[in-house]
């Protein structure tokens, strides 16, 4: 990884008349959805310039893709339509190609008060991606998430989507990034929340079990949780540089947590704290009666935005 040019640059300039292919790239391994919110930016930027975007998690080490199967199959559509269902064969294969820088571009939809509250209308632009089909999940996940919503839910049970984050967040407290409630404070404003909203379950999802644990000891049956594996976390690394011993597990973690945001973004309201699973509850989600969200600060930072 340490020779591979990461700056955005052209590989082939041909014929003007011909369309331009922006391969969207990603240096970090970061999580599906900061990935999402990433790739978000880069597919508005490229469509700015009138380019056609195409996500590469094929060629470049990720999360989601086992290292056996790097230069074979493309990560991203596990879990995601390419934005204009053009593949990178096909982009490789053009007479202009532009490798995108391995960072984000600005403006990102983005875990800011601004944007999860959508003041200003900032998440009804970003939320027109979605609706275009350019950030599309695979229909196959789509109604698996939904067959999976009508098994854990009645028809007319209101729910409480609760989101929280924990495992290396808690532990490594990474620079800039927003401060994740302690899980008693996070119990006592769904206890709040719970009667003031008229729900009568609530679903939770978090990728640590130790806050399931808590949950589900509090509110018993009333919090339910999606069927799922969870990582044995050990402090001091990355959660997704952490495997979970069985087969397949790279696309399974990633499914998994896509489930939850689907499984979320049909709630009936939403609790968050602030982390890039929340931007895509908030993308996907058409309306929630009410929304709340953990707004704690920024680790190493004095901020509230």
């Amino acid at each position: 990884m340490a020779d591979i040019d990461w700056s955005e640059h052209y590989i082939r300039r041909g014929d003007p008349s011909k369309p331009t292919y922006y391969i969207i790239r990603q240096k970090v391994q970061v999580g599906l959805f900061a990935l999402y919110k990433i790739f978000a930016s880069h597919i508005a930027y490229a469509l700015t310039n009138g380019w056609i975007p195409v996500v590469d998690l094929q060629n470049y080490p990720n999360a989601y893709l086992p290292p056996e199967k790097l230069g074979m199959e493309n990560a991203w559509e596990y879990y995601f339509e390419q934005p204009f269902h053009i593949g990178l064969e096909q982009a490789y294969n053009g007479d202009n190609i532009i490798l995108s820088r391995g960072e984000v571009v600005y403006p990102m939809p983005y875990e800011v008060m601004v944007f999860l509250e959508n003041r200003y209308g900032i998440l009804s632009e970003w939320r027109m991606l979605v609706k275009l089909g350019l950030l599309k999940v695979k229909p196959a996940l789509v109604r698996e998430a939904l067959s999976i919503r009508k098994e854990l839910f009645a028809p007319d049970e209101r729910v409480l989507g609760v989101h929280l984050r924990g495992t290396d967040y808690n532990t490594m407290r990474p620079y800039n990034h927003p401060i994740q409630p302690p899980v008693e404070f996070a119990v006592s404003k769904t206890v709040e929340l719970l009667p003031d909203w008229n729900c009568d379950k609530i679903f939770l999802a978090t990728e640590d079990e130790s806050i399931a644990d808590i949950f589900k000891d509090f509110f018993k049956e009333n919090c339910v949780t999606l069927d799922r594996a969870y990582i044995d976390y050990k402090d001091g690394d990355w959660i997704t540089s952490q495997r979970i011993d069985r087969a397949n597990d790279h696309f399974l973690q990633g499914k998994e947590y896509l489930m939850e945001i689907i499984l979320l973004s049909t709630c009936t309201s939403f609790i968050g704290s602030r982390n890039s699973g929340s931007v895509g509850v908030m993308m996907f989600a058409d309306k929630f009666e009410h929304t709340y969200f953990f707004n704690l600060g920024r680790y190493g930072m004095v901020t509230l935005d």
